[in-house]
């Protein structure tokens, strides 16, 4: 069941661009395996006369905290431009 959280988060990106870990909640997360770039468009129609994206980047991840026992979950991160990175949605 997803749960949304948009919360900031500080990402640590591979040399490819692709989110390798991420720190929510002062724990640090590491992506497993492969992550899955895709796109949401944005709601253009409330930005009324502004010049922006109309897309927004999203990565799906599988990641666990490192140092717990806690099994692996999946999580939606979203790029925010310039205000940098959130935790969009967990997957419980």
């Amino acid at each position: 069941m997803p749960r949304e959280v948009d919360e900031p988060i500080t990402v640590t990106l591979s040399p490819e661009g692709e989110p390798r870990a991420f720190v929510w909640r002062r724990f640090e997360y590491e992506v497993l395996g492969t992550p899955l770039a895709f796109f949401r468009r944005l709601p253009w129609w409330r930005t009324r006369g502004s010049l922006q994206r109309i897309d927004q980047e999203f990565w799906r991840v599988e990641a666990t905290a490192t140092g717990t026992m806690d099994g692996a979950r999946i999580y939606e991160l979203a790029r925010a431009g310039e205000k940098g990175w959130l935790l969009a949605t967990e997957w419980e």
